[in-house]
């Protein structure tokens, strides 16, 4: 079964009318300050990065405030990173121990976004990594982005990737079920070889479908934000997303498809080098 650019742009309708959303990166980095990228910046072992999790205390955590603020400046839907590269999750997961509910914090704190957002009337965004620095059956020493890359201590290492796909599938489907209706679900990213099947995509897609059918999902089971995916060719997969998502580039004439037809399309742009809090980058 293929996706239509028909079936897109009426699931995209409210999308393409909104125009304006905030989306938040926040979760154990934000405690050094630099960056959510910083376990593969600095090669930091799970050692290394655990006092972080010892330590993440967010008593000021407030997304009502932060959803009445966005409702103000005019935004019609957030979005949240509920797990990150680094594999922590900010939601009560069955299937990790490496979440918000076991820190100092105590609390399901996707919880408290989705309910805090639905209260102010805007539309919820939920964001899930694709990769998982902290799963022992996730690449590590030939992998792009791992901070364990190239360490000779994981050369050899045997690992059960589809362990790590069934893993994935069920923190997926807990997102989509757990948490009422979403209307955006935002996936990050396939590089290289991690693309589309290798995360199983078609039966990924399939589950969030059946439990979400409205859902809004970007492009990124398929690629990055340099790159387009099928959405713009005439075999639309599936799993190609619902909008093309172009990370840091304005494209000024908008994304068209190999028939010149426009296409949904989000701009993700920072106000500086990082999304996640950096009291240091001012660029």
């Amino acid at each position: 079964m293929k996706n239509s650019l028909e079936a897109i742009n009426k699931r995209t309708e409210w999308f393409r009318e909104s125009r304006f959303g905030m989306f938040i990166h926040w979760g154990l980095y934000s405690i050094p300050g630099k960056g959510e990228w910083i376990r593969s910046h600095q090669r930091l072992t799970i050692e290394e990065y655990e006092p972080y999790f010892e330590s993440f205390n967010p008593t000021e955590y407030n997304p009502r405030e932060w959803a009445r603020q966005a409702k103000a400046a005019g935004m019609k839907y957030m979005v949240l990173t509920a797990k990150h590269h680094d594999g922590f999750c900010l939601f009560d997961s069955d299937y990790t121990e490496y979440k918000s509910t076991n820190t100092p914090i105590g609390k399901d704190l996707v919880k408290e976004f989705v309910e805090a957002v639905r209260e102010e009337g805007l539309k919820v965004g939920l964001y899930i990594s694709l990769i998982d620095w902290y799963h022992k059956d996730f690449p590590k020493y030939a992998d792009l982005n791992h901070p364990m890359r190239g360490n000779e201590t994981y050369k050899d290492e045997q690992i059960d990737f589809d362990n790590y796909l069934t893993y994935l599938h069920n923190q997926v489907k807990e997102i989509v079920t757990k948490y009422g209706k979403i209307d955006i679900l935002w996936f990050d990213y396939s590089y290289e070889d991690m693309v589309g099947e290798k995360w199983q995509a078609t039966k990924l897609i399939e589950m969030v479908r059946h439990y979400q059918p409205d859902v809004i999902v970007d492009n990124r089971l398929e690629t990055s934000g340099e790159g387009f995916g099928s959405i713009v060719t005439d075999e639309i997969q599936l799993y190609s997303g619902d909008f093309v998502s172009p990370e840091q580039i304005v494209p000024h004439e908008g994304i068209r498809n190999y028939k010149g037809e426009p296409v949904p399309w989000e701009l993700c742009l920072t106000m500086n080098n990082n999304w996640a809090y950096n009291p240091t980058d001012y660029l």
